[in-house]
């Protein structure tokens, strides 16, 4: 029993080993038989296509016979590389042919940075700043001199003179202060009215105020207009009423409309009653005014003569001093003050 199973074994060891020595022949010749040689442009497939492995995988086996054949990797973006596998009659085998289809050529490209609203608000802000610097310093735009219009009295270099603009920009002038300037240097101005355009013109129009009476008080010379307001003479006017006062006249309630350079120094009806009281006077006499007693005159034998502050009456005043004069010369009477404001009840010093 023991010899048959010995036997058994040993037949089956050689049986293994003929196995073994006959796949060791058969994969020599199967290798041997398989080793081709091959062209460096032609790559040999066998006669049965395998089946189609993933799409990453044939990407990979793609690019690397590109590598191999030098063929470029970069595929067209327009379109998708063709290939085509031509059969070689005298072997079994496949050439494949790459079209690199149209060359894509492009341009270098350039980095533009992205400007923010800060940015541009900032180069708006520069630009901005240097046309007004240059707007304020060309000559283009500096003033030599404003023309004055309407001006009868007062002159051109006064007004030049107070105003300081010459050599200065245009963008200095600022008529609202242009005017209020004027007004206040110049009192004998009615009104001020200025005009600024491009690239360097100023206009002032100006009116001046009429004086009508010339008031002499406390050894201090005025002009007074219709309207009753004061300013300091100017220039020479011809028929001015000459009026000597002995004191600050009658105040004037002030109007909060106006301006304080155009409220009155006396009311303007009392300038109307010393404009229609100057044709009676004697020739050669200037007319006084008294707070007291009103308008008059000094008579040149000897006396003052008041008729009031009212042009109310005055030739019957006139009538009734004259009769009173008339008695006191034939009675030898030398008074020193005869006052005809109250017709009723006329009295004299």
């Amino acid at each position: 029993m023991t010899n048959k199973t010995t036997s058994s074994r040993s037949e089956i060891v050689r049986q293994r080993r003929s196995t073994q020595k006959l796949a060791t022949q058969t994969s020599r010749r199967t290798s041997s038989s398989t080793r081709q040689t091959h062209r460096a442009e032609t790559v040999h497939l066998p006669a049965e296509p395998r089946r189609s492995a993933p799409r990453t995988l044939r990407q990979a086996q793609g690019n690397s016979l590109r590598n191999a054949f030098g063929v470029s990797t970069q595929a067209n973006t327009r379109g998708s590389t063709s290939r085509r596998m031509v059969k070689d009659p005298r072997r079994n085998s496949y050439d494949l042919a790459f079209s690199l289809g149209r060359a894509d050529v492009r341009a270098p490209a350039l980095n533009i940075p992205q400007l923010g609203p800060r940015w541009i608000s900032a180069a708006l802000t520069l630009l901005l700043g240097f046309m007004l610097y240059t707007m304020w310093t060309a000559s283009t735009f500096t003033v030599s001199a404003a023309e004055v219009r309407g001006n009868q009295r007062l002159s051109s270099e006064d007004v030049n003179s107070m105003l300081g603009l010459a050599g200065q920009p245009i963008f200095k002038a600022l008529p609202a202060r242009i005017e209020t300037n004027l007004r206040t240097a110049f009192p004998d101005l009615a009104s001020v009215k200025v005009h600024v355009s491009l690239p360097n013109h100023i206009i002032v129009d100006v009116v001046e105020r009429m004086p009508i009476l010339v008031w002499y008080q406390a050894g201090a010379v005025t002009w007074i207009d219709a309207n009753g307001v004061a300013f300091m003479p100017r220039g020479e006017v011809q028929g001015l009423i000459q009026v000597a006062s002995t004191g600050t006249p009658p105040k004037v309630p002030s109007d909060t409309n106006k301006l304080l350079l155009d409220q009155p120094f006396i009311a303007p009806e009392l300038v109307k009653a010393m404009v229609a009281l100057s044709p009676y006077l004697p020739a050669g006499v200037s007319m006084t005014f008294d707070p007291q007693y009103g308008m008059g005159w000094q008579d040149p034998r000897g006396w003052s003569v008041y008729v009031g502050q009212s042009t109310q009456d005055i030739p019957m005043k006139l009538v009734v001093y004259q009769a009173i004069v008339d008695t006191f010369i034939r009675q030898g009477i030398q008074p020193t003050l005869i006052n005809v404001e109250y017709l009723d009840a006329p009295f004299y010093k």
